[in-house]
């Protein structure tokens, strides 16, 4: 049941303004029943009769405050709405971005493990090259110890065979002068052989012995 404004008590005097004052105040209540009706409330039913058994009337200053009141609480009501929606919102974006961080914190942590995966492949390919390089430095290393336990023995055959050529160079030429010593005696007792056999064939033969 709504509240009605009091009725005058002279109905025997016209009042244009109370008329007035009543279409207003009737009015005010019908704005109150749209707010009520636009936050899903039902509307409260204005009374036009004379039978007051079952009402309970408010003086003109209580039904304003009455209306002042429902108003302030519809438009609380609908502050709370407002802010529960917005909460709800807020809420909704806070879940959309918690699950995105942990979307992007599965995929760090996915990214982390591949690069953690990758990290020890290379850390064993690394292994496998200082191994390569340990095992082929120590091959250089005994090729070069090789090489130069050779190069020591070569130069020591060098040094043999420049010394054997230089004793033969010195054969040689020992050999060579003999061979001209020789030659020179030769040629001097051809040289003597001839005078003899010149000297030999001036002298007549007197005796057996000189044709002999």
């Amino acid at each position: 049941m709504f509240p009605v404004a009091p009725k005058p008590q002279d109905s025997n005097q016209p009042s244009d303004r109370l008329m007035t004052e009543k279409q207003q105040e009737e009015a005010e209540w019908e704005s109150i029943n749209v707010l009520l009706m636009m936050h899903g409330l039902k509307p409260l039913s204005l009374v036009k009769r004379t039978d007051l058994k079952d009402l309970i009337i408010f003086d003109k200053q209580s039904s304003q405050r009455m209306r002042q009141n429902l108003k302030l609480l519809v438009e609380e009501t609908s502050r709370q709405q407002n802010m529960i929606q917005e909460l709800i919102e807020t809420n909704q974006q806070l879940r959309n971005e918690l699950q995105l961080e942990q979307s992007r914190a599965a995929n760090q942590e996915q990214r982390a493990n591949d690069l953690e995966q990758i990290m020890e492949s290379v850390k064993s390919k690394i292994g496998e090259l200082e191994d390569e390089s340990l095992n082929r430095a120590c091959h250089q290393q005994n090729k070069i110890k090789d090489l130069q336990k050779e190069q020591k023995t070569l130069q020591v055959k060098c040094q043999h065979y420049k010394k054997k050529r230089t004793e033969q160079q010195e054969t040689i030429a020992s050999l060579q002068m003999e061979v001209c010593r020789l030659k020179k005696e030769e040629e001097d007792r051809i040289v003597t052989q001839n005078r003899v056999f010149a000297y030999l064939c001036k002298r007549v033969p007197h005796t057996v012995l000189d044709r002999q």
